[in-house]
């Protein structure tokens, strides 16, 4: 038997988006798994404050799944972890008010946290526009003040510490060595930051993808719409609609620029169109969406095969799936429009500063120029290499779940 066990936890509510990408990183996660061991699912919503029911179907016989009930069937996996000399923890990084028993219970399990980002340069704000101070401090209360307290409780050893953070990118991890909070705690020494985890950066997935299917450029024969959906459901927890009836009338502007813009590429470049829908948002409740769907072909949930075989690639909004696109050196544009949210716009320009990634303005569909469009996605791509060495290749010859297993298990 293994010494080493690794086990991913279920702690919040999970979209049936979601549930179908745990399906498909699974197998990701298997193999990080040491020898004569498996993964094991630990299913701990039922300690949630707030009631989930996750549709999530467990078949897989190579994966271990409990889902406990009470304090007797958490006492029995205490006793058998005691078994192992650790337990790697992937899932929940902080807490909110209604998963604090859940983080306790991980607490009390000694499990050691490992957070991963395997996708590549994360698109972070980049305050291109004055946000409200009201705007500010709500996005404080619903996606900081949870991270923050989280972190004041993991130094006190209330709640469990992130013990190794595996990260692709290097502005990422100069960005987290350079944060005022940990500033602050080093020169003081108020908080033991240098231990709470250990930052290694490792390969993205998508260069793991090149290294196993040996991806050849060939049936570049569409040009590939990734959608990151106008009715996303997140751009609303962000953005409030404050008037429904100026919001609709701009969801028909911009489907209506949308397909003109589609139409452009589709004559220009002369070849099909395919476009991505997004899983997480409904298209079925937009009429204005039914001119793209009568033109054009519509895929759902083969975003990544598509982009494999796209000659260009063109995104909507912000999606990390950015980076496969570049490490498979497509031509890349933007589609953006002011209808989307200047919350989305900003984290597109986060990625555009730095490889400066072209842009088509929706709302000025008229001003579009091939000959423009094909010399500012040239001029882009000169800088991809070292877009790939600073944010997604870290060392050629390993995968990246063979680099988490090097730190993992045999450091």
């Amino acid at each position: 038997m293994s010494r080493y066990k690794l086990v991913l936890v279920f702690w919040d509510f999970y979209p049936q988006s979601t549930i179908n990408q745990i399906y498909k990183t699974l197998s990701y996660f298997k193999k990080l798994v040491p020898q004569n061991s498996k993964l094991m699912i630990l299913d701990l919503t039922g300690f949630s404050l707030k009631k989930i029911n996750n549709n999530y179907i467990h078949s897989d016989k190579e994966i271990e799944y409990f889902k406990p009930q009470n304090i007797t069937d958490l006492r029995k996996i205490k006793k058998k972890f005691k078994d192992y000399e650790k337990i790697y923890a992937l899932g929940p990084v902080y807490s909110d008010l209604k998963s604090v028993f859940i983080f306790l219970i991980l607490k009390w399990l000694n499990l050691k946290i490992i957070f991963i980002n395997y996708y590549g340069y994360y698109l972070k704000e980049k305050n291109i526009f004055k946000f409200s101070f009201l705007y500010k401090i709500n996005r404080f209360f619903l996606f900081r003040f949870s991270y923050y307290l989280s972190r004041i409780l993991s130094q006190i050893s209330v709640f469990p510490k992130i013990e190794y953070y595996f990260e692709t990118s290097q502005e990422r991890i100069d960005q987290m060595n350079n944060t005022y909070y940990r500033r602050i705690s080093n020169k003081k020494n108020f908080f033991n930051v240098v231990n709470e985890k250990k930052i290694f950066r490792i390969n993205s997935i998508y260069y793991d993808n090149l290294l196993e299917k040996n991806i050849i450029k060939k049936n570049y024969d569409c040009i590939v719409i990734v959608d990151s959906g106008f009715d996303h459901p997140d751009r609303y927890i962000r953005e409030k609609v404050k008037d429904q009836k100026n919001h609709d009338l701009k969801r028909k502007l911009y489907f209506q620029n949308l397909f003109k813009f589609l139409k452009f590429l589709e004559i220009s470049f002369n070849k099909k169109i395919v476009f991505c829908q997004h899983p997480k948002t409904n298209y079925s409740s937009n009429q204005y969406f039914d001119m793209i769907e009568k033109n054009f072909e519509i895929i759902k949930g083969k975003t990544d095969e598509l982009i494999e075989r796209g000659d260009l690639i063109v995104f909507t909004g912000a999606s990390s799936m950015v980076n496969k696109a570049i490490i498979l050196k497509k031509k890349i544009l933007y589609a953006l429009s002011s209808s989307i949210g200047s919350n989305t716009t900003d984290l597109v320009y986060s990625i555009i500063d730095i490889i400066n990634l072209p842009i088509i303005n929706l709302d000025k569909i008229q001003l579009i120029n091939k000959e423009s469009v094909n010399t500012k996605i040239s001029e882009s791509m000169k800088l991809y290499d070292e877009f790939i060495s600073k944010n997604l290749v870290f060392d050629k010859k390993k995968s990246s779940f063979e680099q988490i297993k090097h730190v993992l298990y045999e450091n």
